[in-house]
């Protein structure tokens, strides 16, 4: 009873005239993600409110910290609990390799990571093992399907990789995680969950 009064206090406060910041803070009180970032993820799920997001998880990456980190975070919305994993970013926009992501593009071909939010779309098995299409909600993002950006699991996001180079290798733009993580990151969130990217 109390964690459903919780969320629906929660989303009472993201669709009334209440200060993001003041969400924030309910969401994350112990601030393990950077507000204002959490704020523009807020912002995004209410925005795209029609578009998914009511399967009680919100999704933030902060492409902001170095890949290294454990920069992309699950939160529940019931709960306010919040889960973090370590997510590979796109080679074309670390062209230097240093483990930073230094901007985002949208562009075909270009290897990047792209901003934006997107839903969780449909399970299937590619050249990488199980993976998930993604649906890019915003101009940012749109072209995620034609430029075939999924989630999905490499040997360069394995901790071993990590261990040995201090950064996680790069994608062709899509969010990628160690086997286990990604396999821990589907039983948490289901299909149509919004994902935030930004920095």
């Amino acid at each position: 009873m109390r964690t459903a009064f919780r969320f629906c206090a929660l989303i009472f406060l993201i669709f009334s005239s209440a200060g993001l910041s003041a969400q924030a803070k309910m969401l994350d009180p112990d601030g393990l993600i950077r507000p204002e970032l959490l704020e523009r993820a807020l912002a995004a799920m209410e925005a795209h409110a029609r578009n998914g997001g009511s399967t009680g998880k919100l999704v933030i990456v902060d492409y902001g910290q170095h890949s290294s980190k454990k920069r992309l975070h699950v939160i529940d919305l019931a709960t306010g609990a919040v889960s973090a994993y370590r997510a590979a970013h796109g080679m074309g926009t670390d062209k230097d390799h240093d483990g930073y992501l230094d901007g985002f593009s949208s562009l075909p071909g270009s290897q990047a990571s792209s901003e934006g939010t997107f839903r969780f779309a449909e399970e299937y098995t590619g050249k990488h093992g199980l993976s998930f299409r993604l649906d890019g909600l915003d101009k940012t993002n749109s072209t995620s399907r034609e430029r075939a950006i999924v989630v999905h699991a490499a040997d360069y996001a394995e901790p071993a990789f990590l261990t040995r180079h201090g950064k996680l290798g790069r994608s062709n733009g899509c969010i990628v995680f160690s086997k286990d993580d990604l396999a821990a990151f589907a039983n948490e969130v289901p299909a149509g969950t919004l994902i935030f990217v930004g920095k």
